[in-house]
């Protein structure tokens, strides 16, 4: 089966993190993957290493005043399908969704489109109405489905809707004690409380409750780790960021910086704590699951679906006073961490690629009539 997948993320994280998976593994099956990049990058430069044909290609929106930026670039993403006898295109975040339709169209073939984040009725019928719709909608959870609703409403039917969780490799995500007593030997925290989380510096992680609900929490050796760094345009609000969590926990806030392996630091903490205003299916916490971590905090639109019912623990959004009990709770209970790292571990089971990537495959060949 060879499959066009079009994605404007040039980093072998967040959005391509289960098509890394899905290309591993469904080239078992059959899979021919022909990856078009927005940008060049890690990801793109992984594929290459793989044997998978890539192109660099930009992928704008459709612009009435000035078309040919986008009628160079589709005349290029059909060149390659064409190149390749693609029989379906996979667009791999729903902003680029305009160009891959309308190449779909030109090709005659079916599009498949996987959304990452809530999109508004404005957007949902201007790229999805009519002859626009997908032949597959992929909703990365229950929970960004539902946030997604009232903009796809009699726009997308239902039949063409598929729920597809972002899967992990549940075989280098493990839990691993010596990885875990040398990251705390790393970063001096012994037999510390360590409570911490993985994430971009950026306002929407809403980190600042963290600090806050740390500072209150009455356990006396309690430390909080941050492995992060901020992205382009918010590298000031990092900083105030940083300086705030300084000033609320002095020495007992450790920053990392950003980690290009994490499973060191997911196995060296006690908790993982989410307070972020929206994830749609976050990569982080199936990790720290994976990694038998429990995680407290916000449901943050499908987090609570992610860690419920065996993963840990969901206080009320924006509940900074019920964050610090839950944390306290957990911490003065060394029999529910231990229990919790338990479940944590079961609870990934839901995310295992392998799986993920099988109903993937299901769908391709449902699409193109078996």
């Amino acid at each position: 089966m060879r499959v066009l997948y079009l994605t404007m993320n040039p980093n072998r994280e967040s959005t391509t993190v289960p098509t890394e998976g899905w290309f591993r593994i469904l080239k078992q099956k059959g899979l021919e993957p022909v990856l078009v990049s927005s940008k060049t990058g890690a990801f793109q430069a992984w594929a290459v290493e793989q044997g998978i044909p890539c192109y660099e290609v930009p992928l704008p929106f459709p612009d009435r005043r000035r078309p040919w930026r986008f009628l160079s670039s589709l005349a290029r993403i059909a060149w390659i399908a064409r190149r390749h006898r693609i029989q379906l295109v996979h667009c791999n975040e729903q902003e680029i969704y305009p160009i891959a339709q309308y190449a779909a169209r030109l090709l005659r073939v079916p599009v498949v489109v996987s959304v990452h984040f809530t999109m508004r009725r404005g957007f949902s019928e201007w790229a999805f109405r009519g002859r626009r719709r997908p032949d597959r909608i992929l909703f990365i959870s229950q929970g960004s489905r539902a946030a997604c609703r009232p903009g796809i409403d009699g726009v997308i039917p239902e039949s063409r809707q598929r729920i597809l969780y972002n899967g992990i490799d549940l075989a280098r995500f493990h839990p691993d004690a010596d990885l875990r007593a040398a990251f705390r030997r790393e970063h001096c925290l012994g037999d510390k409380l360590v409570v911490g989380v993985a994430c971009a510096l950026r306002p929407r992680k809403q980190l600042e409750h963290l600090f806050e609900a740390c500072a209150a929490v009455r356990v006396p050796n309690l430390r909080v780790v941050v492995a992060g760094a901020a992205i382009a345009g918010d590298e000031r609000y990092a900083e105030q960021l940083l300086e705030r969590g300084r000033q609320l926990l002095g020495d007992r806030l450790v920053h990392v910086g950003h980690l290009r392996d994490l499973r060191p630091f997911y196995n060296g903490l006690d908790l993982f704590v989410n307070t972020s205003q929206e994830e749609a299916c976050s990569i982080s916490v199936i990790e720290a699951l994976a990694c038998g971590c429990p995680v407290l905090g916000y449901p943050s639109t499908s987090v609570d679906e992610q860690i419920l019912p065996s993963g840990g623990e969901i206080v009320g959004q924006d509940d900074v006073t019920a964050l610090v009990a839950a944390i306290e709770a957990w911490a003065k209970t060394p029999a529910r961490l231990e229990q919790g790292r338990i479940g944590a571990r079961q609870r990934a089971a839901a995310f295992d690629i392998q799986t993920l990537a099988a109903q993937l495959w299901d769908e391709y060949e449902s699409v193109l009539g078996g």
